[in-house]
């Protein structure tokens, strides 16, 4: 069956608009024509509007929902093993924080709103806080009928992320690769990642919420590639010309390598959209990947070595 997307252009806001995905979903509604603020404490760019505030202040985050008709909530704190010693925080952020953006949505009557989740088979403050989020969506969409849509985003990734100070895989291993260093892998590295490019994640998000309509499921996004994380090092490690060596650690606490992500059994958003065919293949977004870390500037580079000096020394 063929799904109807609105073309009119809309206004939109991003919370947590500066950050690494923020930018990529700003990106391409700017591409796509749309007028586009970003919601921060303390915006870190000028290419969209800027409608400054905090998540944890109601009168904030209702001010800056005046006048728009889409919304995408993306704004919280991240982290796995990072967020344990933040959870009263993270809970703040990431649940206070919804409930806030959802409410002020509601009174507004916002046309759609959009919630990014996560697998949550993991037992760490970060997921917790992401389910809790996702049951009060539903609780809004059910109960005062706002249409708040989710999809599972797995492993993002691409030019621009930060390698501090929440550690992810691909970059971490790039930047490991590009200076000699060894390349940490927590676990024998036979866990799986779910790699998604960022661009391809923005097109997937900004489209499915372009759909006159779509049912109160949680999808997948699709397009993502799956291998293990000793297969990622390795790639990284060939197409860097590194010669690093490969260090295996202990597990994080709040990672799990015995639950292993399983991916929904229903349809994803790219099989709904039929944009299957867009995904960017791992060794084009490793290599624009790899690029963007090539040309960082030598003071951040310092910053970097020395947040995890201790470990290499």
């Amino acid at each position: 069956m063929k799904r109807s997307r609105s073309t009119n252009l809309k206004t939109t806001l991003i919370t947590g608009g500066s950050g690494f995905i923020g930018q990529a979903i700003s990106q391409q509604l700017t591409r796509d024509k749309d007028q586009v603020y970003i919601f921060e404490p303390s915006p870190k760019t000028d290419t969209q509007m800027q409608r400054r505030g905090s998540l944890l202040n109601f009168s904030d985050v209702s001010a800056a929902v005046q006048g728009i008709e889409v919304v995408y909530h993306l704004g919280g704190l991240l982290g796995t093993t990072e967020l344990l010693r933040q959870s009263a925080e993270a809970v703040d952020v990431n649940i206070k924080g919804t409930v806030h953006v959802l409410e002020a949505c509601r009174q507004v009557q916002i046309k759609r709103v959009f919630y990014p989740t996560k697998p949550n088979e993991w037992l760490n403050t970060y997921s917790i806080t992401k389910k809790a989020g996702e049951e009060f969506a539903y609780m809004y969409r059910q109960i005062y009928g706002l249409d708040v849509r989710v999809l599972r985003w797995l492993n993002v990734y691409g030019p621009g992320q930060k390698i501090y100070p929440v550690r992810k895989a691909v970059p971490m291993m790039i930047f490991q690769a590009l200076h000699g260093l060894p390349i940490e892998i927590f676990g024998d590295g036979e866990q799986c990642v779910d790699l998604i490019y960022k661009d391809d994640l923005a097109r997937i998000t900004t489209e499915y919420m372009a759909l006159d309509r779509v049912e109160p499921l949680t999808r997948d996004t699709g397009c993502t590639i799956r291998m293990t994380v000793n297969a990622l090092a390795d790639l990284i490690k060939q197409m860097t010309l590194s010669p690093s060596v490969i260090r295996h650690l202990p597990m994080r606490p709040g990672e799990e390598p015995a639950k292993p992500v399983t991916l929904l059994a229903i349809e994803t958003a790219a099989d709904l959209l039929g944009l299957n065919h867009i995904a960017t293949t791992i060794e084009e977004g490793l290599a624009a990947t790899i690029k963007y870390y090539q040309d960082l500037l030598q003071a951040t580079t310092d910053v970097v070595l020395a947040h995890y000096a201790p470990r290499h020394q």
